[in-house]
This record gives C-alpha cells, structure tokens and sequence, in this order.
C-alpha cells in the first residue's frame, strides 16, 4: 500500500496543470510527430533511474531537501547559486498555482477572485500543515481521479477511431527537429521538482523499498498518461495544435460531463502542485531557521498571497529557461556522481 502511495506522490508531483491540460505535451512532445513517442520512452528511462539515484543518495548522505541535495551534487558555490534560482522558480510556481486555481473557481463556479485566492490558500494550508502525511493522502485522492479521467479520454478518442496509430506515426511531420533535447529538458524540469519531494521523504522513510518500487511505478504510470495525451492530440491534429486547453477541446466531442471532469481535474493538479510547492520549500527552509515546518508553511502562504494578485507570466518567461538550464546541468551532475559513488548505488 506504501508503495503505491509514493507512486501517487510520484505522479501528483510532476503530472501539474500544464500536464494535465495537454498544453506540455503538446509542446514537449506532440509538436515532434513520431519521434515524441520516443522522447516520452527516454523520459520513462531517465525518470526510473534518475529517481533511484535520488533516493538513495538522500539516504546515505542524509540530504533533507533539495538544497542539500543541490550542494551535495554540485558543489558549495554551483549549489548554492543553483539553491537561489530554484527557490524562487519553486516559489513563483506556488504563487502561479494559487493564482490560477483561484480563476479556475472564479471564471467557472463565479467565485469573486479575492474570495477564490482566500479560499485555495486555506485549502493549501490545511493540508500542508501535515506535512509529509498530508502529502501523501492529497495525491492517493488527486492522482487516481486525474489518472482515471485521462484514461476514460483515450478510451473515447482510441475508440472513435479518428486516426489509426499507424496513421498517427506515419503521416504527421514534426513542427520541430530537436525532439531529443527538448525530451531532456522536460525530464529536468520533473526530475527537479521530485528531488524537492522525495529527498525529504527518503529520510523519514525507512522501508527504502517502498520509494524505490513506487517510483518505478509512478513513473510508469506517467508514460501511460502521456502516451494517451499525446495520442489524443495527434489523433485531432491540426485544430488541438492551436487550442490553450487541448484536452478540454478534444473532451467537448464526447459529451458535456467529461469536459467538467478534465476540469476538476487540472484544478485539482493546479493543488497538487502547490502543495508540493510548499512542501519542497518548507523543507528546505526548516533546517535554516529556528522555527517549526508549521510556522514556515504559514510563512510562505501568508507572504504569497499579496503576489497571487499579480501576473507572474514574464518573470515565468524570463526565469524558466535558467531554471531549465540549471535542472539538466543537476541531471548530468547526478549521473556523474552516480558513477564516482557507483559501489552506493543500486545495492539492497
């Protein structure tokens, strides 16, 4: 049961809204035809060993967040620039989050924004006030829903039979040629983001089996909602290449309830995702200072929400090739030290 937990947190932790929607899909992957199958199996393999690396080097080298595991892997200087960048990127993205599902609830259910960005907030606190257990019981609720309404997608989409696969791989063009380094690049992003989550829970966790086998799980749990998405959208080319929501666009041929689900479904990730937000930065912050996770997760949210208000969309722009930039140069070093410390990797 353990296991499957963490594949939860696993998949809660990356899936996102951007995910869910179909929109970093589409960008990542669809935009590459045939050869964004492949880049989505290279991210199954860089997901499945980049996150043993992670666990076990948290263990053994008791590394309680990512800035410990930035510091470990690239050095004081390098790390320390890299734990600055990162914090702000992880701190940009909550207040993102908390600012896009307060319009989600503003612009479908006619909450009045102000109300909306109260209302999230004490969502976010509440659970986040418990911590690591908090964390784990929001995604075994978000991820199954999530997952489930991805599936009943492509079950619709494979079943109407718009295109064939063969159809899908054969007669689509990629928009771009770069397949493999934007595969690479997406991985960082999510590789990032489970370091934040995971390095803290290896060291409470002591079943090391269990995060091992949950993150081989939720990663394969990944590449199968990412395969369907990215069908999905092949299979209504070209009109879902031009459509902010894609998934939302294509679940409009099926009826009016599947729309409404996809919905719930990207606000309940746009939660997720902020919760482990807070989570990655509570964490990190609790071993700097002399005050309680609690009294930091208060902390972050109280000082977030005045910034909720705001549109962070250029600064997201601005920041967010440094931050990838910086993720694959965390990835290459991991790999790195995986191979110097090999005789610690991949024992029981």
């Amino acid at each position: 049961m353990k296991t499957l937990k963490y594949a939860f947190v696993f998949v809660g932790t990356i899936i996102g809204a951007g995910l869910a929607s179909g929109q970093e899909i589409l960008q990542f992957f669809s935009m590459y035809g045939k050869k964004g199958i492949l880049g989505i199996l290279i991210c199954f393999v860089l997901y499945v060993f980049l996150s043993q690396i992670i666990i076990k080097l948290s263990i053994k080298y008791k590394l309680k967040s990512y800035s410990d595991y930035l510091k470990f892997v690239l050095g004081k200087q390098f790390g320390f620039f890299s734990d600055l960048i990162i914090t702000f990127f992880i701190f940009s993205s909550n207040v993102i989050m908390i600012s896009g599902s307060a319009t989600l609830l503003y612009e479908n259910f006619g909450f009045r924004k102000n109300y909306a960005v109260i209302f999230v907030s004490l969502v976010v606190l509440i659970i986040s006030l418990f911590s690591t257990k908090g964390l784990i019981e929001i995604n075994s609720i978000i991820v199954p829903f999530s997952t489930l309404t991805i599936i009943l997608l492509g079950y619709f989409v494979l079943s109407s039979e718009i295109k064939t696969f063969e159809e899908i791989v054969e007669i689509y063009k990629p928009f771009k040629s770069n397949w493999l380094f934007s595969s690479f690049i997406y991985a960082s992003f999510n590789i990032m983001s489970i370091i934040g989550v995971f390095s803290p829970i290896a060291n409470e966790e002591k079943n090391k089996g269990a995060l091992i086998y949950g993150s081989l799980i939720g990663s394969l749990l990944l590449t199968i909602i990412a395969l369907i998405i990215n069908f999905s959208i092949l299979s209504y080319y070209p009109q879902s290449f031009s459509k902010e929501i894609p998934n939302i666009y294509i679940a409009k041929f099926y009826g009016n309830i599947l729309p409404n689900l996809l919905m719930i479904a990207i606000w309940l990730e746009m939660i997720s995702t902020e919760i482990s937000d807070i989570y990655s930065l509570a964490k990190r912050f609790s071993g700097s200072f002399n005050l309680s996770y609690r009294q930091i997760v208060l902390i972050i949210i109280s000082v977030s929400l005045p910034f909720s208000f705001i549109s962070f969309s250029n600064l997201i722009k601005t920041i967010y090739p440094v931050y990838g930039l910086i993720s694959f140069i965390l990835i290459l070093s991991s790999l790195i030290k995986s191979l110097i410390l090999k005789r610690h990797f991949f024992l029981n």
